[in-house]
């Protein structure tokens, strides 16, 4: 036999018959737990003793003395003592191994030992107190604060025994893990949420105790050589081993744990803080219901202090991160209702806090310098809080304003404050938002129809206007690029304008949205609705007169205005009783030829078909339709449409425009043919034949004469422009 094989014999031998004894005689269990706890303690003893062993004896001797004080711990379960006797001698022997200094395989046993340790340690306290009749909840509180003692091993084997830490981190994350997940099976009602939180706290501790390049560090300074087979080396990967497991695969469950514990966590809070969020006051009231009666509720306190637990870790886990609370602001944001509503908080603060708390996220976001990262927690927390906030304030007519107002200026600070453009704009658009709701909730708390709520609104439109004027840039186009910026540069890039032209672009669209949500709520009365169209048009025609405005940009608002003054010219016509046709059509008829001949002006290549055809439709036309399908005679009107073609034709011919002398002379011919129908029964049918007759030998006997005058008709006709 090998002689390095006879003390792994024996060792097993006295393991099997240490095993095997109680069974020899009637023993009780007390003496069971006895003998397995001695004959497992001597032998981790003599492992203790003599480190340097062999590695197979110094195996067989660690595996054997642990069967044993496993084997006890199992018998020890029969009464709580026992356990706790079984786990107390465990959790000594463990740390004795891992607080001797040793090399080779002995540090896989003082690692070992060191975790049996750690996860003894919270279960020798649970036995403790269930042998003494502590209630389930005092088990669990306290296994969860005796779960700091594990923690309290791995900050010592970072400073004093490095090559220990993978182990010491396994035993602390498994020991703080599991008593955080007490509640699930503990009875009396525990909060899962701070408990889960608080064993996500001490993972996130451990995370940030782990640091392998300080450990190897430490290790160098200790003078303890790396060996090749020890548990400080360089991984395959590159990467630090202490303990054993590498630091990326030790990270990724120190951060898997911890995720898990704070998912629990955050889960078992959500209806908490929903309820919080959404209607903090019991079931929401109506708007302008009242103050609300505001009572404390202590039994939210524990998941308040749940998410500022978290809050705590989340700032531990993402001290990288840039702003360093950013990690941590949704739990913040959540704890603070919750907070509020169990300290009892008087209304309004829990709303004007909530409402103030998102409104600096959102300037936080707007404001500093841009960050992925930040926006996209910031801005659904700031959006999420400021909901909540102003839901609250509803409750009554003076906080309903106030919370607009403080929207108002918030939106304003950040249109002129922010960095980027596209924020810019966004906060533009939220200050006419809060401008246009302030205007129509004002008029509705003094007690007003929302009817008057029109003029407010028209006044918000005038003034977003006259912003939109001060902020576009005169000419505001990006300048046209060098030829040799032309070729790096796309075509769309160079002609794209100036952020200040986007800005006042959308202030103009949204100033045009007011007024029409100002025409909408004045329809209801024709006299304010008319009076609304009149005054935007005037402040639209005020706008298109700035110095450096783009042509388009003219025309566009000089139609905008000649529309509104036409539209109140309508609705007033109505209101009137005014039942003439021309009163309706021949002022749009006259806007049209006024905007054509401006524009041939301008543009001496535009034909007189697009400039000036619309409007001659629209003052002959509707005229024409009256004539030729109503009933009554009407006399006055054929005469003057006549008379009106008859002016549409030389005023044509004079000026050798075609569509006026085309439309006109259309117009004349239908009226021709129109009176010809009328008198056709008021005179004998033979002077009709006579006529046609004598109009037939007419042009048969001067047949190519008309051919020629035909000819010479049509191409003048087509010189006209």
């Amino acid at each position: 036999m090998p002689r390095g094989a006879r003390p792994v014999l024996a060792t097993a031998g006295a393991v099997a018959v240490l095993l095997a004894v109680p069974a020899g005689w009637t023993a009780s269990w007390p003496q069971v737990v006895a003998v397995d706890l001695v004959g497992g303690v001597v032998l981790l003893l003599a492992v203790l003793a003599r480190p340097a062993t062999r590695p197979p004896s110094l195996h067989t001797r660690a595996l054997g003395g642990a069967a044993l004080l496993g084997h006890g711990l199992l018998v020890a379960l029969a009464a709580a003592s026992g356990v706790l006797v079984a786990l107390g001698a465990i959790a000594v022997v463990g740390l004795a191994l891992a607080v001797r200094r040793g090399t080779g395989p002995y540090r896989q046993v003082a690692g070992v030992g060191l975790l049996v340790a750690q996860l003894a340690l919270p279960w020798a306290v649970v036995a403790a107190l269930f042998a003494a009749g502590a209630p389930p909840w005092w088990q669990a509180r306290l296994a969860l604060a005796a779960a700091a003692l594990p923690l309290v091993a791995v900050l010592a084997a970072r400073r004093h025994r490095v090559e220990l830490t993978g182990y010491a981190v396994a035993g602390a994350v498994v020991a703080v893990t599991v008593p955080g997940l007490a509640p699930l099976v503990v009875a009396g009602n525990e909060p899962l949420a701070l408990y889960a939180a608080l064993a996500a706290l001490g993972v996130a501790l451990v995370a940030l105790w782990d640091r392998p390049p300080a450990a190897d560090h430490e290790s160098v300074r200790s003078g303890e050589p790396k060996e090749a087979g020890s548990p400080i080396g360089a991984t395959p990967a590159g990467g630090l081993a202490v303990g054993g497991p590498s630091v990326t695969g030790r990270s990724g469950v120190v951060v898997a744990a911890g995720g898990a514990l704070a998912a629990v966590a955050v889960l078992a809070a959500l209806p908490t803080v929903l309820a919080a969020l959404v209607s903090p006051y019991g079931s929401r009231g109506r708007v302008w219901s009242g103050v609300p009666t505001v009572l404390a509720d202590p039994t939210v306190l524990p998941v308040g202090l749940a998410l500022v637990v978290l809050a705590v870790a989340a700032v531990l886990v993402g001290r990288r991160v840039r702003p360093a609370v950013l990690p941590a602001l949704p739990f913040v944001a959540a704890a603070l209702p919750v907070l509020l509503i169990a300290v009892g908080a008087p209304w309004p603060v829990l709303p004007a806090a909530v409402l103030l708390a998102g409104l600096a996220a959102l300037l936080l976001a707007a404001l500093a310098a841009p960050r992925p990262a930040l926006a996209t927690v910031a801005v659904p927390v700031g959006a999420v809080l400021v909901a909540s906030g102003v839901v609250g304030l509803l409750a009554t007519r003076a906080g309903t304003l106030a919370a607009e107002g403080v929207l108002l200026v918030a939106a304003v600070v950040v249109a002129v404050g922010a960095r980027m453009v596209e924020v810019r704009v966004a906060g533009c658009l939220a200050a006419v938002g809060a401008a246009s709701a302030l205007a129509v909730t004002a008029p509705l708390a003094a007690g007003l129809p929302l009817r008057a709520a029109a003029y407010p609104l028209l006044a918000v439109a005038a003034l977003v206007l006259a912003v939109a004027a001060a902020t576009t840039p005169a000419r505001a186009v990006a300048t046209t690029p060098s030829p040799a910026d032309a070729t790096t540069l796309p075509q769309a890039v160079a002609a794209m304008p100036a952020p200040g032209a986007r800005v006042g672009r959308v202030l103009d669209a949204a100033a045009q949205a007011v007024a029409l949500v100002a025409a909408v709520l004045a329809v209801e009365v024709a006299r304010h609705l008319a009076t609304v169209c009149v005054l935007w048009g005037a402040a639209v025609a005020l706008r298109l007169l700035r110095r450096g405005e783009p042509a388009g940009r003219r025309w566009a608002f000089a139609g905008i205005a000649a529309g509104s003054e036409l539209l109140g010219a309508w609705v007033l016509l109505a209101a009137g009783g005014v039942t003439v046709l021309e009163a309706y059509t021949l002022p749009a008829a006259a806007l049209a030829l006024g905007a054509g001949l401006l524009a041939m002006r301008i543009r001496p290549r535009l034909t007189s078909w697009p400039a000036l055809g619309p409007g001659l439709v629209a003052a002959l036309l509707p005229s024409l339709v009256s004539v030729l399908a109503g009933a009554d005679p009407q006399p006055w009107r054929r005469l003057l449409l006549g008379a009106a073609a008859l002016g549409a034709v030389l005023a044509g011919a004079t000026r050798r425009w075609q569509a006026p002398v085309l439309l006109g002379g259309g117009v004349l011919a239908l009226l021709a043919l129109h009176e010809l129908a009328r008198g056709w029964d008021l005179l004998p049918r033979w002077i009709y034949l006579g006529v046609g007759g004598l109009a037939l030998v007419g042009l048969a006997a001067t047949y190519e004469r008309r051919r020629r005058d035909l000819a010479r008709l049509r191409a003048a006709v087509g010189r006209l422009g």
